[in-house]
């Protein structure tokens, strides 16, 4: 009976499942966190690495003892051939540790007796191996990368002082949108135009299939708006779109919550979903304002480039300007109805002066 309910304080192994935990902690804190340098982040990973295998170092000790206190410390076992029956917890912790990492690090010099320390020497030994080769891989891709560190354009940047005194959201969509602009010199302009489209159609793949505008449109026409399409980053809070300025740009959300703003509303555009178009396409100036309420991934149309496409769909885009015409009128009648008053009496009063006003011009 004294052996199981020893063996019941095995359940309370169930507390390392919050490794999981601490792993997408330090992944969370690595993306939110005020580092510049790549560099610094690569040695992270390193000792976060060692701090991994220390803890599983810790835990082949507290088994290797277990192991043997669960049967009740039998003649043969490892502790009382040590001698260690009514050693102090400290002495026990030490000369399991040093025989767990003996385990682990190299073939153990004797072999033990009994069947249950077999299995856990032998177990021991594949962790280790495992171990070394991931702490091996993690040491040459470290220092590997930070040998070419001085090549690489991007950390370049973050070395640089106009980099470092921006903000953390500002230095953010500057690396992504290096990264980006990196990848498309040296992968688009790189191959044949035939890869590209299936390159492009491969990024925007998600974004095609959601996207109500790319549903309706042809597919050469919408190849041809693909292969045009620029990746543009935000952060909370970023103005997307100013309203009143030109409308050199027509976006579509890859990921992302967008609230786009005009004169009687307020609608929140998520992923798939398009912005900024009416006016885009009817070379107007822009009648809405966007800005960004979470970090969001985004493709731009220019209007240079749909000038281009135009070329070889008129016909395409003139039913495009049609839509998007009647559509403009649309929202003006409801616009101009949300603003008529509910009530016959109710134009007559907003005319007549108050009392308080009256009293307030004398």
């Amino acid at each position: 009976m004294v052996r199981i309910l020893m063996f019941a304080r095995f359940l309370s192994m169930i507390r390392l499942l919050r490794v999981p935990k601490l792993l997408r902690f330090c992944f969370a804190l690595e993306n939110v966190s005020d580092i510049r340098l790549e560099e610094v982040k690569k040695i992270l990973r390193l000792l976060f690495v060692l701090f991994m295998m220390a803890v599983i170092w810790h835990w082949d000790t507290c088994i290797q003892y277990f192991v043997a206190a669960i049967e009740g410390f039998p003649l043969d076992c490892w502790i009382v051939n040590s001698n260690l029956t009514h050693s102090s917890i400290g002495e026990k912790y030490r000369y399991a540790s040093f025989r767990a990492l003996k385990q682990m690090s190299w073939p153990f010099l004797e072999f033990p007796t009994r069947l249950e320390e077999q299995w856990m020497a032998l177990i021991s030994m594949v962790i280790g191996f495992f171990m070394f080769f991931v702490f091996l891989a993690c040491v040459i891709t470290t220092f590997g990368s930070l040998s070419g560190a001085g090549k690489n354009k991007v950390s370049q940047i973050q070395s640089s002082f106009l980099f470092s005194s921006r903000p953390l959201a500002l230095r953010q969509r500057i690396i992504a949108d290096c990264k980006w602009q990196i990848y498309k010199k040296s992968v688009l302009d790189v191959v044949s135009e035939r890869l590209r489209k299936d390159i492009m159609a491969d990024i925007c793949s998600n974004l095609v299939k959601i996207n109500a505008l790319f549903k309706s449109w042809d597919t050469r026409f919408s190849r041809a708006v693909v292969m045009c399409l620029e990746a543009e980053f935000f952060s909370p809070g970023d103005v997307i779109i100013e309203k009143d300025t030109a409308a050199d740009h027509m976006f579509f959300i890859d990921s992302g919550h967008v609230l786009v703003e005009d004169d009687h509303q307020l609608k929140e555009k998520n992923d798939g979903e398009h912005f900024g178009d009416i006016s885009f396409l009817l070379g107007e100036r822009q009648q809405i304002s966007a800005r960004a309420l979470t970090t969001c991934s985004l493709f731009s149309l220019s209007l240079q480039d749909f000038e281009m496409i135009e070329k070889q769909f008129p016909q395409v885009v003139k039913e495009m300007r049609e839509t998007a015409a009647e559509m403009k009128e649309q929202d003006l009648e409801v616009s101009w109805r949300s603003r008529l008053p509910s009530h016959p009496h109710q134009a007559a009063s907003e005319r007549r002066p108050s009392l308080e006003s009256v009293f307030l011009k004398e």
